[in-house]
Order: structure tokens, then sequence, then C-alpha cells
């Protein structure tokens, strides 16, 4: 089957698809530990920390949006207390220093400063200095959507809060990407993710929203996790969840709310060249039980990593996939790229 009539096939239960995936996918139940007897509760007791969501900014020498990164945030119709946390990383540039000094003279925003320590131990020092039950990670070239139609229905991390405040089986809530700068339009994982998914390697964006409490339970951002951060940082969070006998559902709030910069000027951690295997091992090692329980494998961590990179998707199936949720937002994403949808046989009528 040709990749057109893959995607066309997939569009008979996109809307169904869509229904249950925007409702947290309530169809995929997590399997329990055997023996554990904790169940769900929506109204399970609350933090002792103060409702509302804290956004986590790291920046190191990246002052060149970061104003802008930081308006898309202000700009955001919240109902929920929030506040923006921007970890200054050691920044020595006068461009980066002015920037963060301008951004100091908003009321939301509190600045953390510390000795250059790397991106990942920059939001681990957000997360940590949040004073609010909620988290959200946004990198200071990114910015949040904020064009009124995309906001109609409120904003993302409102949306977001609301959900994880009112269900406690929701490990995190995700939002589409757009990219913006060189590059314009969707990225290929713009589909709802599921556990399931996260643990064979699916693509996991920045800025899902998540517990504050979760996050540090699950140990946070790994700084030897050089590539892949984001993605192993969720591993991390479901894992910990995992281990408490909490269920792991996954929702994924249509937009895209999210605008991830393309560009050559800043040099990105994802340009670098560091194996795929040695990265995806330090998250299976750390995280071994629950891949083990996921794969109904007793293997050692080198042979279920080998497993999971087999199990990531291709860009075929990210398509696919995104054609069963929305079968338009597939094929504009194939002209974008120019993929060949079509057989060179389609002139000859063969079915």
């Amino acid at each position: 089957m040709g990749p057109h009539a893959a995607l066309v096939r997939a569009c008979g239960a996109g809307q169904a698809n869509r229904a249950q995936l925007l409702r947290g996918d309530p169809g995929h139940r997590h399997r329990r530990q055997p023996g554990s007897l904790i169940r769900d509760r929506e109204n399970a007791v609350k933090s002792s920390t103060p409702e509302g969501i804290s956004f986590v900014i790291p920046c190191f020498n990246s002052g060149g949006y970061l104003v802008e990164a930081v308006e898309s945030l202000i700009q955001q119709p919240h109902t929920f207390p929030y506040e923006v946390v921007v970890v200054d990383d050691g920044s020595d540039d006068q461009p980066t220093l002015r920037a963060i000094s301008r951004c100091a003279e908003r009321a939301e925003v509190r600045i953390v400063r510390q000795e250059h320590s790397g991106h990942h131990a920059a939001r681990n020092a957000g997360i940590n200095a949040a004073s609010f039950e909620y988290v959200m990670q946004l990198d200071a070239d990114d910015r949040l959507a904020t064009a009124p139609e995309l906001l109609e229905a409120g904003s993302y991390p409102d949306r977001a809060v609301k959900l994880l405040k009112t269900h406690q089986h929701v490990a995190f809530v995700h939002t589409m990407s757009r990219m913006i700068g060189d590059f314009d339009g969707l990225t290929i994982s713009s589909y709802p993710c599921r556990e399931e998914l996260v643990l064979r390697k699916h693509h996991v964006p920045t800025s899902i929203v998540c517990r504050r409490d979760n996050a540090i339970h699950g140990g946070l951002y790994d700084p030897h996790v050089r590539k892949w951060g984001d993605w192993a940082f969720a591993v991390n969070l479901l894992a910990g969840r995992f281990r408490r006998g909490e269920a792991n559902h996954i929702v994924c709030i249509a937009g895209p709310l999210h605008e991830y910069r393309v560009h050559s000027r800043t040099r990105r951690v994802s340009n670098a060249e560091i194996s795929e295997f040695d990265m995806t091992m330090l998250v299976v090692q750390k995280n071994l039980d629950l891949f083990r329980h996921h794969f109904n494998r007793d293997d050692a961590a080198e042979d279920i990593t080998r497993l999971v990179l087999a199990s990531k998707p291709s860009r075929l199936v990210d398509l696919i996939r995104m054609a069963e949720f929305d079968l338009e937002q597939a094929l504009t994403v194939a002209r974008q790229r120019q993929f060949s949808l079509s057989s060179p046989f389609e002139g000859l009528g063969i079915p």
C-alpha cells in the first residue's frame, strides 16, 4: 500500500480517534504493577504548593528572542495565577544580559541566576524554584501562540492546568508545535501521544505541562542525557508515577499552540553528533522497571534499548498516525515537506 492510500485509509477512524484522544485516551489503561491496590482518585489530596503554573525559561547567551518568549507567555489569557521563571545560566554576553534585565522589570517575571551548568541543570533549577503546583518549560527562542483565533477556547496553559487539576490519572498534557523562523509548518509528530508511544521513543515536546511534584519525584532532567532530553524527562516522570501505582494517561490539546523556532544562527544541541543508543540506554537503565513492565520482558538494559530504538516511529508512521488524527493536517505537512505521495504508476489506473 502506498503512503497516499495509507493516509486515505486512516481517515475513516480519524474523527473517532480525535474525540477519544482529546478526552485523554480513556481506552488506554495503564497496567498496574502486580499486587498494587492503588487506584486513581479524581479528587486526590492537593499539593501544599499554591495552585497556578510556573513557566521556566532557561537562558544562556540566548537573549535574542528572550523578550519575545516572555511576552508570549504574559499575553496568554490566564485565569490561574502564574509566574515566569527565567534561569540565567551564567550568561556573559551583553545583549542577553540586557534582555534579562528588561524581562526582570515585569512583575510576572523572576530571575534565577546560577553559574553556567548546562541547559538541563538550568531547567531543573527553574522547577526547583517554581512557586506553583504546575510547570511548563519554554526555550528562550521559542514562544506560545498568541493569535486570537487559536485562543478562543482559552490558553493552552489554562486548559492544561484544568485537566491536571481534575484528572489525577493524567500524567501530562501536550500540544502540537508549529515551526517558525527558517521553516514554517507543523512538526512531524503533531498528533496525540500515549504512554505506549513515549516508551517506544516517540518524540515528546519541550512544552508539556505537568505537576511540579511529579517532575521532582521522577528525577527531573538528567544532565547526562545530552540529546533527546525532553523524551528522557517524560520517561522519568512516567516512571515515577508508575512506581507509585498511578495511571499515566496523556492528553493532547489540539493547536498548534506552541511555536518552535528553527534557525541556524543559534547552535542547538539537537544539531550535535551524539549517540542515540548511548543516550537511550541511560534512560532505560534508570527506568528499567518501567520498560520491562511495558515490553513484558526481563531482558538486560542493552537488549531493551535495542528494542526501544527498533520501535521508534519512522517519518511515514508519524505521518500515518497524524492522518488518523487529522487527514487534512497530514496532507498539509506532506505538501510542506514535498513528500511524494503518489506512485509513478498511478497514471496507468492500477489500484
